[in-house]
């Protein structure tokens, strides 16, 4: 295999790493959006049952008010850390098929380039040294 082609395949596993989170993400937002939503809903109900209560007791629509805003942050944060635990999940999936396939890093591929480098200077030194 030559360093085009680990390069290249280096390449398509990262663009298939980056396609993973993609839809992962989306399926996360898919995810928060629904539950926002819901959140919404029920968010809207209190508030009507609150209006028309009000007169009645202004005590008891800041207590459902407070519950109603303090559900909706719960579900916000479940959502957070459920899109951040999708996205770990499939970092490191992503991380575990690249070793098991042992396609090199992106620091492996440097190395190697530098390498390559110093390789191709050393060679031109000693061909202007056998031309002189």
């Amino acid at each position: 295999m030559n360093t085009e082609q680990i390069k290249e395949s280096a390449k398509n596993a990262v663009l298939a790493g980056l396609g993973v989170v993609s839809i992962a993400q989306k399926e996360a937002t898919k995810v928060y959006d629904k539950a926002s939503k819901e959140a919404n809903k029920f968010y809207s109900t209190l508030l009507k049952e609150g209006k028309s209560l009000e007169k009645k007791s202004k005590k008891s629509v800041d207590q459902l008010t407070n519950k109603a805003e303090g559900k909706f942050n719960n579900i916000k944060n479940i959502a957070t850390k459920q899109f951040n635990k999708i996205e770990n999940v499939f970092e490191t999936k992503v991380e575990s098929a690249l070793n098991k396939l042992d396609i090199p890093t992106v620091d492996d591929l440097k190395g190697l380039s530098k390498r390559v480098e110093t390789l191709i200077k050393e060679i031109k030194k000693i061909d202007t040294k056998k031309a002189a």
